[in-house]
C-alpha cells in the first residue's frame, strides 16, 4: 500500500517537472478537446432541434355535436393522464368564437350561439421519439376512437411518415458522427501526450538500469497521463460552457426562437472520462515502448 501511495505521488509530482512542457501539453489537449466539444454541442443541438420539430404527431378529435360537455370534460381529464406531450381543448363556444375571429368584417354569430353546430374538439400531441413510438401511436388512436361520443379522429399520415424518416436519419447519422469525432480527438490527444511522455525517456532508462519493475516505471506515467487528460477535459468543458453562455440566445429571436442547450451531465461526464482514458492509454503505450527499448 505504501508503494502504491508512493507511485501515485510520483505521478502527481511529475506534473510539476518541466512545467512549460506540461503547460503546452495541457493547453494542446484543452484546445483539441474544446474544438471536439464545440462540434458535439452543435451536433447535439441540431439533433435536438430536428427531433423537437419533426417527431411530434397530432390527433384532432371531434365529438358529436350536442354531446354532454360534462362527459367530454371528464374524458379530457382522463386523456391528460396518458403518455402524451399535451392536449389543447375547445368547447363548442370556443370553437365558434375562434371561427368568428378568423373571419374578416363585422360578422355577428348571434343566430348561431343558441344553436351552435360546432362540436367539442381536442388536439392531442405526442412524440414518436420513444422505443415504442409507433405502438404508442396506434394505442392512442385506438383509445381515442373508443371514447364515447367521439365522431371521428383525424391525423396526417404524411406527418407520421415524415417523423419516422427523420428519427431514422438522425439516429443513423448522430451516433456515427460522435464516434468519428471521439476517434479523431483521441488520436490527436494521444499523440500529443505521447510526445510529452517521450521526453522522460532518460528517467525510464535510469529506473530500468537500477532494476525497477515495469509496473513501477509505468504506473506514475499512467497517473500523469490520466491527470493531463482530466485537466485538459475540465478546462475544455469550462471553456465550452463560457462560449455557450455567450451564444445560447444568439438564435432566440422570431421567427426562429431556438435556444442553444448545453450538453447534458451524462454527455459531459463521458466526454471528460474519454479524455482521461485516452491519457491513460497513450501513457501505457508510451511506457511500454520505452521499457521495451531499454
Amino acid at each position: 500500500m505504501r508503494v502504491f501511495r508512493h507511485l501515485l505521488y510520483q505521478g502527481i509530482v511529475n506534473l510539476g517537472r518541466n512545467k512549460w512542457a506540461q503547460v503546452f501539453t495541457v493547453s494542446a489537449v484543452t484546445f483539441v478537446a474544446f474544438l471536439a466539444g464545440l462540434f458535439l454541442l452543435l451536433l447535439f443541438n441540431f439533433n435536438l432541434a430536428v427531433r423537437s420539430t419533426q417527431d411530434g404527431i397530432q390527433y384532432q378529435v371531434y365529438w358529436q355535436s350536442g354531446y354532454s360537455m360534462d362527459e367530454i370534460n371528464s374524458q379530457w381529464n382522463d386523456i391528460r393522464t396518458w403518455e402524451i406531450e399535451s392536449i389543447r381543448t375547445y368547447t363548442p363556444d370556443e370553437a365558434l368564437q375562434g371561427l368568428v375571429d378568423s373571419m374578416s368584417g363585422d360578422y355577428d354569430p348571434g343566430h348561431l350561439s343558441k344553436n351552435n353546430p360546432l362540436p367539442a374538439t381536442a388536439v392531442v400531441e405526442f412524440s414518436l421519439d420513444t422505443e415504442q413510438g409507433e405502438d404508442l401511436a396506434q394505442e392512442i388512436l385506438s383509445r381515442l376512437e373508443q371514447l364515447s361520443g367521439v365522431e371521428r379522429v383525424s391525423y396526417n399520415p404524411m406527418q407520421m411518415d415524415m417523423a419516422r424518416t427523420w428519427l431514422a436519419v438522425t439516429s443513423k447519422v448522430f451516433w456515427p458522427l460522435i464516434a468519428f469525432m471521439f476517434l479523431i480527438t483521441g488520436l490527436v490527444v494521444a499523440n500529443t501526450l505521447k510526445l510529452n511522455q517521450i521526453n522522460r525517456r532518460d528517467e525510464v532508462e535510469i529506473l530500468s538500469l537500477v532494476g525497477a519493475s515495469s509496473i513501477y516505471i509505468k504506473f506514475p506515467l499512467l497517473i500523469t497521463g490520466a491527470l493531463q487528460g482530466l485537466i485538459g477535459g475540465v478546462f475544455s468543458v469550462l471553456l465550452l460552457k463560457t462560449v455557450h453562455l455567450l451564444i445560447k440566445d444568439i438564435l432566440n429571436f422570431p421567427p426562429i426562437w431556438v435556444s442553444i442547450e448545453f450538453l447534458p451531465p451524462l454527455y459531459t461526464g463521458i466526454f471528460v472520462a474519454a479524455l482521461v482514458g485516452v491519457g491513460i492509454m497513450s501513457s501505457f503505450l508510451t511506457g511500454k515502448d520505452q521499457v521495451r527499448q531499454v
